[in-house]
């Protein structure tokens, strides 16, 4: 008779453990976003924009500004900086600006070269080739005859 008593305290005491464990679980949730979530986070102001599908790349960078910065020609130590500011979706006009220039304006089409590859041409005969790092960030170079830069760039969108 000790015997049975001794072995249903202690199935007790295991069964008491399992079931804290349970509870424990249920309460804290399991997983982290799997395909059952329907949690809504769109009011979150620290989540970012979803990559684009198919690499960082955009297929538009259209109502968009892009900022440039790069190393200045003339002087190495001097940092120098850019935007360009995009109105059309994968074609349409552009507004170019850069310290110590005059504004320049035209037309630009861009094309998805790559997951994180994309160009811009734009009228003015420049070209401007973007690898993406990140969702709104990269490395660039510019060319048009006779000049090349390389430089980093972000995106506001």
């Amino acid at each position: 008779m000790a015997f049975l008593r001794l072995l249903m305290r202690k199935i007790c005491g295991q069964l008491a453990i399992l079931v804290a464990c349970g509870m424990a679980a249920f309460l804290t949730g399991c997983g982290s976003g799997g395909s059952g979530d329907q949690t809504d986070n769109s009011n979150n102001s620290n989540s970012k924009p979803p990559p684009t599908p198919s690499g960082t790349a955009p297929a538009s960078i259209g109502d968009n500004t892009i900022h440039g910065t790069f190393q200045s020609p003339h002087d190495p130590a001097q940092t120098l900086h850019w935007h360009i500011t995009t109105n059309g979706t994968t074609s349409g006009s552009y507004t170019y600006e850069e310290e110590n220039l005059p504004t320049n304006s035209g037309t630009y089409a861009w094309t998805k070269t790559g997951d994180n590859t994309a160009v811009l041409t734009t009228s003015n005969n420049g070209t401007l080739e973007f690898t993406y790092t990140g969702s709104r960030s990269g490395n660039y170079t510019y060319g048009r005859t006779g000049y090349e830069e390389q430089g980093t760039f972000t995106t506001d969108n």
